[in-house]
């Protein structure tokens, strides 16, 4: 039962980062939406211009700072958040990529099912590090470093898959 609870509880707010993301769409200005693109995933914006290090060093980043979030008892808090605000940024380059032009074969290969389970992956890392307030009372006192390689380098996996589709058969 706690189990299927922290996916329903992953995926809550992955579905809401999505939709707050493509709410934030509509009200920011195209142009700053393509300078936050751009730093984030500046394929969206820029298309095959961008070298494939790019996105890699941004996605792990994100999972770095969610790392080094949990080694500070104080802000633990903010692991989650690292993870919210990845979902919110895949909903709002999505909504930036369809809006723009994007092909709907293109999105639905490579951008949607890519990044919906990075952002997974990447809440999964965040509720191993910082577990959610339903099953701290259940959870062991240390923290499951096996998982935790797993999901990383599960991340890891993903994104080369993601980039190897990007260059080799959208180009």
């Amino acid at each position: 039962m706690i189990r299927s609870l922290s996916f329903t509880y992953l995926f809550v707010i992955l579905a809401v980062g999505y939709l707050g993301g493509a709410l934030l769409l509509r009200e920011l200005p195209a142009v700053s939406v393509e300078k936050m693109l751009a730093i984030f995933d500046a394929r969206i914006v820029d298309g095959h211009e961008v070298k494939f290090m790019w996105p890699a060093l941004m996605t792990a980043s994100f999972f770095v700072v969610a790392y080094v979030l949990s080694m500070f008892r104080k802000i633990r808090f903010a692991v989650v958040f690292v993870g919210a605000l990845k979902s919110v940024i895949f909903g709002l380059s999505s909504g930036y990529s369809l809006a723009t032009g994007m092909k709907i074969l293109e999105y639905a290969v490579w951008w949607f099912p890519f990044q919906l389970v990075t952002c997974f992956l990447l809440l999964m890392f965040c509720a191993i590090l910082s577990p959610p307030f339903f099953i701290r009372t259940v959870v062991r006192t240390k923290r499951n470093d096996k998982a935790l390689t797993v999901s990383a380098g599960m991340g890891v996996i993903v994104t080369v898959l993601e980039i190897m589709i990007f260059n080799f058969i959208l180009n």
